[in-house]
């Protein structure tokens, strides 16, 4: 084919796409059908003849604005707004030219907040977070993580673009006014490639059928990709947490604070959590989310034992509550891992996946606790599966590295090196202020020998977080392989101080520190500690 008749193709193409040859089609038929009637009754009506000329003229002349209009403009959920222009792809392009993309893969936004106080992010996100959840159980669902996702919230970039950073063929946006006890929910399924709109669909309801709203979606998802849901997966999108929705609205804004990933933000959530549970005293996932918050302030924060307690508690409770629940178990595991109880947190970690083979958290958390236990074979298995159901996920992969380092697998532990320094830098490029993303990432740059870009993520870490615990341990960690050993001594030290930022057990099997090990400083350090 010439490169003419290629251009015209696409042309025509892009013709079909913004639906001008179909407006086109029904202007022409419309515009037939009116002008029979205005013969058929001008007439009759005694209006004068040229009244049938103008008829036509006004036809005529509104027959291009038409089309301009269609091809500029196109009709959504939300309103008429600019039609996006679709990227030309280079010659010989495919589909999978991205990289090893699903079949049914897809990218879930945070929700707009159209309330009339604009004071709904928590209720937007967690309606995103919701169906991200459901998505996730149907088999053949390649689904972004939140973290993936949201981290395009509030930015100008177009779908296509979204689509190729996080390597999936679709995806879902929406919106959510709530006023009241009203709730208004528009969603719509994107296809990246040509930006059609493949269902778009509203639903109006009071506030308590969110939760019937969410499994709607999750289904029209799945009908849009041809899939069949099995009954137990059915059975799990389906489930309600709570009856009362303000519960439901403090777990909410507890979830939001929790994934800020920081000591402070863990107490506001705290608070949220047991607000839920004061109204709502049966509800499982509060429980486990005061567990969960209680788990990660003990392991990166603060090592009080009564947090520790806290942790088995609360998750206990959960447990008895919600005994089916993976999510569940998987907290259960969590506060169990770090006391004396392995096997029994090791248990509930495995139950926790037999319920849901799909659950990120229980293998991550899992390989963390393998870690600590140097079975370090189990965690290099645990955190490539980690890996395998979040591909966009950093975190795991950083963790194989240290893990193939100790095995003494020297390809494994490059190769994990690249993927990390690959995945966090496309982290950056949208999230240039990520503290976490940097300070792991300078480790990854500076192992990979790229020193430069280590050093340079190293000091903006530092800058953005000169106090945080779990910051400063990480930056030792770096220091520590530049074999900068004083100053890795001081960022340690300076973690421990601020709330022990990792525990005695995790430092121990760190094979970041293991530059440290025989430093008098470092050894007076741990002995403090135990």
């Amino acid at each position: 084919m010439s490169e003419k008749q290629s251009g015209l193709g696409a042309y025509i193409e892009e013709l079909k796409r913004r639906k001008v040859i179909r407006v086109a089609i029904a202007y022409v038929v419309g515009a037939w059908v009116l002008m029979q009637v205005a013969d058929a009754t001008f007439e009759p009506l005694n209006l004068p003849q040229w009244s049938t000329t103008l008829v036509l003229w006004l036809l005529a002349l509104g027959f291009p604005a038409a089309l301009i209009l269609t091809w500029a403009l196109e009709v959504t959920p939300e309103g008429i707004r600019r039609t996006k222009k679709q990227r030309r792809k280079p010659a010989g392009a495919t589909k999978q030219a991205t990289g090893s993309q699903t079949e049914h893969s897809i990218a879930v936004l945070p929700f707009s907040d159209m309330s009339p106080e604009k004071d709904q992010d928590h209720f937007c996100e967690g309606m995103a977070e919701e169906i991200i959840n459901s998505l996730a159980c149907i088999q053949g669902v390649q689904v972004a993580s939140r973290t993936s996702s949201f981290q395009f919230k509030g930015t100008s970039m177009d779908i296509e673009a979204i689509g190729e950073r996080l390597n999936v063929n679709t995806v879902l946006e929406g919106s959510v006014r709530k006023d009241g006890n009203d709730l208004r929910v528009t969603a719509q399924l994107i296809n990246v490639a040509d930006g059609f709109h493949i269902w778009s669909k509203s639903f109006e309801r009071e506030l308590r059928g969110v939760f019937g709203i969410q499994k709607e979606i999750a289904e029209s998802v799945a009908r849009a990709f041809k899939l069949s849901i099995s009954p137990s997966t059915e059975k799990a999108i389906e489930h309600q947490p709570t009856q009362n929705m303000e519960a439901y609205e403090a777990y909410l804004r507890g979830r939001r604070h929790f994934y800020q990933f920081n000591g402070a933000e863990w107490k506001k959530a705290m608070v949220e959590f047991s607000r839920a549970i004061d109204l709502d005293p049966d509800y499982a996932l509060a429980y486990a989310g005061l567990a969960d918050c209680y788990s990660l302030t003990y392991m990166y924060t603060d090592t009080s034992v009564s947090n520790r307690q806290q942790a088995e508690t609360n998750s206990r409770l959960a447990l008895q509550l919600a005994p089916d629940l993976a999510q569940v178990h998987a907290s259960r595991a969590l506060a169990l891992s770090f006391g004396t109880r392995n096997t029994e947190a090791e248990q509930a970690f495995e139950r926790a996946i037999e319920l849901d083979p799909k659950l990120f958290e229980a293998y991550f958390y899992y390989g963390r606790h393998a870690c600590a236990k140097s079975k370090f074979d189990l965690a290099a298995e645990l955190f490539e599966k980690a890996a395998q159901l979040r591909p966009d996920d950093y975190e795991a992969v950083n963790l194989l590295v240290q893990v193939y380092r100790t095995l003494g697998q020297k390809e494994k532990r490059v190769e994990a090196t690249m993927r990390s320094l690959e995945l966090i830098t496309r982290r950056l490029q949208t999230t240039p202020d990520d503290k976490r993303a940097l300070c792991l990432g300078a480790g990854r740059a500076i192992e990979a020998g790229q020193i430069e870009k280590g050093l340079d993520w190293l000091e903006r870490a530092r800058a953005a977080a000169p106090d945080d615990p779990v910051t400063l341990y990480n930056i030792a960690c770096s220091y520590a392989s530049l074999g900068n050993i004083e100053e890795a001594i001081d960022c340690l030290e300076k973690s421990m101080y601020a709330g022990a930022a990792a525990s005695l057990e995790w430092m121990e099997n760190d094979s970041d520190l293991d530059p440290l090990r025989e430093h008098p400083r470092y050894k007076a350090l741990v002995g403090k500690g135990k």
